[in-house]
């Protein structure tokens, strides 16, 4: 059994506010690229696709950033939509998400409770 687990920045280093306590900003400030903007959707199908491919037993897709609600509830429909669409060996497939919760409403909140 081939397990797989990936932390995914969907929206780089991108958030919608700037908690003293987060070393995230200042670490950005550093970087010779300060943001990577938001991941398209085909490298979204990519990344999904491969780590479908090699994971048997259980995949877990954790989702952080900055703050990956930016990159909206589209983007997160979409990534649900291909992990179905490339899970040929019936692979276990779990999603977690680490948000500040400023954006979630209800359209949010019925989608995370849909998807477990």
């Amino acid at each position: 059994m081939n397990s797989l687990s990936l932390l995914i920045k969907p929206s780089s280093g991108n958030c919608n506010v700037r908690c003293r306590y987060c070393f995230y900003h200042d670490e950005q400030c550093n970087r010779e690229t300060f943001s990577y903007g938001f991941m398209s959707e085909e490298t979204l199908e990519i990344l999904i696709q491969k780590a479908l491919e090699s994971a048997k037993g259980e995949c877990s897709f954790g989702f952080q950033g900055g703050e990956p609600t930016l990159s909206g509830l589209p983007f997160f429909r979409k990534a649900v939509k291909l992990q179905k669409k490339y899970n040929v060996h019936h692979t276990r497939i779990s999603n977690a998400i680490q948000t500040n919760g400023l954006l979630i409403d209800d359209e949010w909140a019925e989608f995370l409770a849909e998807n477990h």
